[in-house]
């Protein structure tokens, strides 16, 4: 009985080593990737923006990106946010970075940031300035 109870003390002991070694790697890459994806974002985000020229978007486009966009619908999107004016501010944005498995792909980066800017059509071009 003595033997079993050590034997499982230390299983269990091992097996809380390993969970805090993977946490402990997670936090580190989850921390890595959202700098690395926030700066990714902060720099492409007005690139695009500044011109609303597609190529820009379409030339950091992923291949899945590419497989599902039509060009004509991409060109009417731009001539669309061609309204909101040229970029007058940029503000940054927030968001972060996560990782998950996938049974068909396995590992899959995903990122989902919401970025912050000011045009020349102000920040609601569709909203009235004055107040009803």
């Amino acid at each position: 009985m003595k033997k079993l109870l050590i034997a499982v003390g230390v299983s269990s002991v091992a097996l809380v080593v390993v969970i805090a070694a993977f946490i402990g790697y997670a936090a580190s890459t989850g921390r890595a990737l959202d700098r690395e994806s926030k700066a990714y974002v902060d720099d492409v985000v007005p690139a695009i923006v500044s011109s609303w020229n597609e190529q820009e978007l379409l030339s950091r486009a992923s291949p899945e990106f590419h497989r599902a966009a039509v060009s004509a619908d991409v060109a009417r999107l731009f001539c669309w946010f061609r309204m909101l004016g040229r970029l007058e501010k940029y503000e940054g944005s927030k968001g972060q970075a996560s990782i998950g498995l996938m049974p068909q792909t396995g590992k899959v980066v995903s990122a989902n940031y919401i970025a912050k800017a000011v045009f020349d059509a102000g920040e609601h071009p569709t909203r009235p300035n004055k107040a009803w």
